[in-house]
């Protein structure tokens, strides 16, 4: 089955229609590009356990993250609990702050991240410590989130 964007013929220049069905995931994570601009960008996530690797920030890029399935815990500097989400619930990250978030239940988290970014700023990931390796993802053959 084709994922995103599903623009369609009923969809007239310039509008960008899309669908939010991501694979399901047995393990690992799998990120899916719905939608891009020159200055926004659009993907979700499916995560199994886990998240994002390690504490960063993008200097380029305002997001908003936005709970569709499961829970996420953000944290920040010091692995300070930010927030812990659930369905239907968001935070916004101002570029160049500094986070990582993981999967904080046992059901498939699906995330949503809406970015802008700034065109007067070189897009630039801040890392900070060692990115630990993720297990292979493993996409449950068949199982789309929202089908």
């Amino acid at each position: 089955m084709a994922v995103q964007p599903a623009e369609t013929s009923t969809t007239p220049e310039p509008f960008i229609r899309f669908e939010v069905h991501p694979p399901l995931v047995e393990q690992g994570k799998k990120g899916t590009r719905l939608a891009r601009t020159d200055i926004l960008s659009l993907g979700v996530q499916s995560i199994n356990h886990g998240g994002e690797t390690n504490l960063h920030s993008h200097a380029d890029q305002d997001a908003a993250w936005f709970v569709l399935n499961g829970q996420a815990t953000f944290y920040g500097e010091g692995d300070r609990v930010v927030a812990t989400l659930g369905r239907y619930e968001g935070l916004v990250i101002p570029r160049g702050t500094l986070y990582w978030f993981e999967s904080s239940s046992d059901e498939n988290l699906i995330v949503m991240r809406m970015a802008a970014k700034d065109p007067n700023v070189e897009p630039h990931r801040d890392n900070r410590g060692d990115r630990v390796a993720r297990d292979i993802t493993k996409i449950k053959e068949g199982e789309f989130f929202g089908l």
